[in-house]
């Protein structure tokens, strides 16, 4: 029978602490343990292994000694009071183990955070709506457009640009006296250009809309001035709600010409013919409505989950959660040219939105678990083995290399595992699912 006691003690819904008396008769016994695996493996001049005194062997090692004892006394404290609690641990968030020594009782206090119970909701028959797959004529034939559009010549052309030509332009923003260029440093393409290819008329321009506007009819060497009125909403923030003034000067006008779609062009897309090009695009647009439909169904059934139940969740996590949204978040802003003084404006609301996702990512992945035990859903091997195949592919790296790389980080395998389970869960709740197929919206 066990000499080591615990007992739990509440911080809050998600928290505990767990402390773990350890008698000065356990830790002895510890040390006595700890001294004789030194003294068999102690190299002391003089001595033949294992026939050094005690003495000797605790005044040459004393700092190791103690090293050794209190991780043995925390690790015994750890399986008796922590791992064998019959609370849902979450994460340890804190140690406290005071001074150990074999002559004096030891309380190691761990402070845990725990997932708390809940009901698992109902997720048998869930209803789902998608969007037809099939691809359209219309769709078709924008894909089309685009494929000829990549390889289309620019023929300079003596004339007025036309909706769709490119022109070489420079332009200078100005809101009253004061330039644009000044107010947005980091948006050289709401300021000024000295030398940039617009495209005329293009609605999708990520640029100023009054300057893609404003050079249809404009020809080699003309010069006007346009008005942009930017939104309220606008980013970046120093143009919202303001008016600014462009000096807009034309330097050289293309034509788009696209290229006949016969025998050569065929030739170069690796296809036979247009029917065979129309059939391969409509393939790969229907796949990715296909895709399209798989992400929407995992959100409706996310948010139907979340919304069925309520419980705390645990705080560590979603501090970790959080940090993890925000790098994802920034990284992928960062990638777009936002800077990170954009980021240090918005700092507590881009906090805020991200502690909230990361409330929502964390709450489903505790739903999900809890469905995956009900399910008894398992990693297998041929689960890792795809989920391997898979990152090799993403990252360029030999399948035995990163086989190597994984068996040397346990963490990183258990990630993985808790990753497949969870995928393994979503589909299997997916496949219990209700569907229904309604008209894509405009919006869509």
């Amino acid at each position: 029978m066990s000499t080591v006691k615990s007992s739990v003690q509440d911080v809050n819904e998600t928290r505990k602490t767990i402390t773990v008396s350890v008698p000065a008769a356990e830790v002895a016994k510890q040390e006595a343990a700890l001294i004789k695996d030194f003294q068999r493996n102690a190299k002391i001049p003089g001595f033949r292994p294992g026939k050094a005194p005690e003495s000797m062997v605790r005044t040459r090692y004393a700092k190791d000694l103690q090293q050794e004892l209190k991780q043995r006394v925390v690790s015994k404290a750890h399986e008796e009071g922590v791992s064998s609690s019959e609370l849902n641990i979450f994460q340890i968030v804190d140690l406290e183990e005071g001074e150990i020594a074999a002559d004096k009782d030891v309380s190691v206090i761990f402070t845990v955070d725990i997932v708390p119970e809940f009901e698992v909701p109902a997720y048998e028959g869930l209803k789902v709506t998608n969007q037809p797959t099939e691809a359209s004529d219309e769709e078709v034939n924008k894909m089309i457009d685009q494929v000829l559009s990549q390889r289309a010549e620019y023929i300079v052309v003596e004339k007025a640009a036309a909706k769709g030509d490119y022109v070489r332009c420079s332009y200078e923003g100005k809101i009253g006296d004061e330039a644009v260029a000044d107010l947005v440093p980091d948006s050289p393409m709401y300021g000024t250009q000295k030398t940039t290819w617009e495209e005329a008329g293009n609605e999708d321009s990520p640029g100023v809309k009054a300057i893609v506007e404003g050079l249809i009819g404009m020809s080699a060497g003309d010069e006007k001035e346009v008005t942009m009125e930017f939104p309220e909403d606008f980013q970046p923030e120093a143009l919202a709600g303001k008016t600014a003034v462009y000096s807009l000067k034309a330097e050289e006008v293309r034509e788009k010409k696209l290229p006949e779609m016969d025998e050569a062009f065929f030739k170069s897309i690796q296809v036979e013919d247009e029917a065979q090009l129309r059939e391969r695009i409509g393939q790969n647009i229907e796949d990715q409505k296909k895709q399209q439909n798989a992400n929407a169904e995992r959100q409706q059934i996310t948010e139907q989950l979340l919304a069925a139940v309520e419980f705390a969740i645990p705080e560590s996590g979603i501090e970790s959660e959080t940090d993890a949204v925000l790098r994802d978040f920034m990284q992928r802003n960062m990638q777009q040219g936002v800077s990170a003084e954009e980021f240090e404006k918005h700092k507590e609301s881009l906090h805020e939105g991200a502690q909230t996702a990361a409330r929502d990512r964390l709450k489903s992945r505790l739903i999900l678990s809890k469905i995956a035990e009900r399910e008894k859903v398992k990693a297998e091997n041929d689960d890792f083995s795809r989920m391997i195949m898979m990152e090799a592919q993403q990252t360029g790296t030999k399948p035995d290399k990163l086989v190597k790389e994984i068996q040397k980080d346990r963490s990183r395998i258990d990630r993985m595992r808790g990753d497949i389970i969870l995928g393994k869960t979503m589909d299997l709740i997916i496949d219990k699912a209700a569907r229904e197929t309604v008209a894509a919206t405009a919006d869509a």
